[in-house]
């Protein structure tokens, strides 16, 4: 959450600017969790979560290439696009969710 309203920039990782992916890469190095470096990549990480069951910490994938992280059931945070900061926003009603293991 310490990166909300830092610039969307393509490709960026941070810690200052992001892009979608960036900013989940980013957000799990923190953690100490390595995560691919693209949507792409993260897509295929982890395990296949259920739409009644998203906790905090894992990836929303709304189509393809784009990556959101979701802070709570009904919430997510994300580094939508070029002009827009990374912000809160809600969780979208149609998406893959995938849950990465440490």
């Amino acid at each position: 959450m310490t990166r909300l309203g830092r610039p969307y920039v393509w490709g960026a990782k941070g810690p200052n600017q992001f892009d979608c992916s960036g900013l989940v890469h980013w957000a799990y190095a923190q953690a100490g969790i390595t995560l691919g470096p693209d949507t792409y990549t993260q897509v295929h990480q982890g395990a296949a979560v259920g739409h009644g069951q998203v906790q905090a910490g894992d990836l929303i994938f709304p189509h393809a290439g784009h990556v959101m992280l979701a802070i709570s059931p009904t919430q997510v945070v994300e580094a939508q696009q070029s002009g827009v900061p990374v912000k809160i926003s809600p969780m979208p009603s149609s998406y893959v969710a995938r849950r990465p293991t440490g």
